[in-house]
């Protein structure tokens, strides 16, 4: 397993390496780049030092060498100083950070972006997972087979619809019936209006939930939806080991088969339906950052290719992948400690 996991952490490096030198590829190549935007600004102080103006500041942001130069210069301040840049638009946009470097400090601070992304997609994950497993085992008892019929019927729209038509039409419903205040996007964050300013209660905590949950809603409700008929499938194709008929023939009753032992056996191929769905967990996941104001790795992303600025794409792409290659890496681990028979050399 040692060597499995050290050979895994190199391809992680690869791929994340990889990503970061196809973003600045492809971002550089462009025509124009973050102060091309700011021409219009220095030239309202005077035309005759709009080229000079304009020239300093490429030179004081390294934008004026080669992008294969920047790339690697940006590859050394990651390794040697643990900075992954200065955002340009930082010095124009003291909401997004000002002029702090993109350290992991700075990046994973509380209530930034990208842990409330990390946050919004594990427990969307997990509990869509959850759920799968416990109603997938109950829609096979007889008396609630009627069950699966339903669910399919509330959890199938999620996956055909788009995440952002999804997010909109709930959206709607909550601010007809529930809070118009949830219309006020990136106003009020993660705990809603209610708590701006107070320190953590219950009472807070509880905010928090209701107004995840629409978000857990639209980023979960896939999840759900491909893990139940997943782990569904897997317990029927259960259902005709002999081992299963021998509990049977012994007089354990059919509930306790089921969820003792059908369900451990049939987890293999819902562990990897969490690996399968994680690219979709991102994605909608920054769609309901946009559409309810949760600040997420979304607002850094959108903010980042408006400046065309190298540096923290380059970054988001790391991160992104980093949670990709994490999480088929933590569900290649879950499948050998569901199933004994699954070895990595």
């Amino acid at each position: 397993m040692l060597k499995y996991l050290a050979k895994r952490t190199v391809l992680a490096v690869f791929i994340m390496f990889c990503s970061a030198f196809l973003t600045f590829a492809l971002i550089c190549i462009m025509p124009g780049e973050a102060y091309s935007r700011m021409k219009i600004a220095i030239a309202a102080g005077g035309r005759d030092k709009l080229e000079a103006t304009y020239n300093e500041l490429l030179k004081s942001a390294g934008l004026d060498r080669p992008w294969i130069v920047q790339f690697f210069a940006w590859i050394k301040g990651v390794i040697v100083d643990g900075s992954f840049g200065r955002p340009v638009y930082g010095a124009y946009h003291r909401d997004h950070g000002g002029d702090d470097a993109l350290t992991l400090r700075y990046l994973f601070r509380a209530g930034g972006e990208l842990p409330i992304s990390l946050v919004i997609c594990v427990t969307s994950v997990v509990i869509g997972l959850a759920l799968a497993v416990v109603f997938g085992a109950l829609t096979l008892l007889p008396k609630l087979r009627w069950l699966y019929g339903l669910l399919t019927a509330i959890s199938a729209p999620t996956v055909a619809i788009p995440g952002f038509v999804l997010a909109g039409l709930l959206l709607l419903f909550l601010v007809h019936f529930v809070d118009p205040l949830h219309a006020v996007p990136g106003l009020w964050g993660v705990c809603g209006w209610q708590y701006v300013g107070e320190p953590m209660s219950w009472a807070k905590f509880l905010g928090c939930l209701a107004r995840l949950t629409p978000v857990w809603f639209i980023v979960g409700m896939p999840v759900f939806a491909t893990g139940l008929r997943v782990f569904r499938a897997a317990m029927k194709d259960q259902l005709g080991m002999l081992y299963v008929t021998v509990a049977r023939g012994r007089g354990l009753p059919m509930r306790r088969v089921l969820l003792k032992h059908v369900s451990r056996n049939a987890l293999n191929p819902l562990i990897s339906v969490a690996a399968d769905v994680l690219p979709t967990v991102l994605v909608n996941t920054m769609l309901v950052g946009f559409m309810f104001g949760i600040p997420t790795y979304g607002d850094l992303l959108r903010t980042a290719v408006d400046w065309q600025d190298p540096a923290p794409l380059a970054t988001l792409m790391v991160f992104y992948s980093f949670v990709l290659v994490v999480g088929t890496l933590i569900a290649d681990i879950g499948l050998a400690l569901a199933d004994p028979r699954i070895r990595y050399t």
